[in-house]
């Protein structure tokens, strides 16, 4: 369920210095609901990490928690819908989860994936990033809201998602970065080598 994601300087191959820096990240439980939400900067422009966020065939590039992710086939009126495959763990009890989403698009701009929940295994969820210019980059403010259909341990729960938040924000983040500066991913050694 990462994906929302950043921080730290490194050298990408080719030597393009990168940075990416995490301004906010959270994890909160209200009820059944789980809510995410980060602010990261990246520094790539917009339109290319707008097209990294987007590219749901190589969605699953940006962190080895999800399995797959690809478009399908779109909604009757048009709508374009994507697939998703997480797999995370909280100690010993691991889920994979399948998500099926409309997505909504404005170029540059504003990312929208809504929950599909006949299909999926949430009851609801919406995923929303947000993109604006900052000095040298982007700026991507990330929202998360999801009612998973299965049980999660209350205060357990919301802690490891916070953890594993923390864990994985430098490679997807990284990963994020290499993606929109049209590098096809960041060597797994490299992610590690930096945290």
């Amino acid at each position: 369920m990462t994906r929302a994601l950043l921080a730290c300087l490194f050298l990408l191959p080719g030597a393009i210095a990168v940075a990416a820096e995490i301004e906010l990240l959270n994890a909160e439980r209200h009820g059944k609901v789980l809510q995410i939400d980060s602010v990261l900067v990246i520094h790539a422009p917009r339109a290319l990490v707008f097209a990294a966020l987007s590219d749901y065939d190589n969605f699953s590039k940006l962190s080895d928690r999800y399995k797959q992710s690809r478009f399908i086939e779109p909604a009757e009126d048009g709508t374009r819908r994507i697939y998703t495959e997480v797999e995370g763990c909280v100690w010993f009890f691991c889920r994979t989860v399948e998500r099926y989403a409309r997505l909504e698009l404005m170029p540059d701009e504003k990312i929208i994936a809504t929950v599909e929940p006949e299909q999926s295994d949430l009851v609801s969820g919406r995923e929303q990033w947000l993109l604006e210019d900052v000095s040298g980059g982007t700026r991507v403010s990330y929202t998360h809201t999801m009612q998973p259909d299965f049980w999660i341990p209350p205060l357990l729960g919301v802690w490891a998602i916070r953890k594993a938040l923390e864990n994985d924000a430098l490679s997807a983040a990284k990963r994020i970065e290499a993606l929109a500066l049209g590098q096809d991913s960041v060597p797994d050694d490299q992610v590690k080598a930096e945290q």
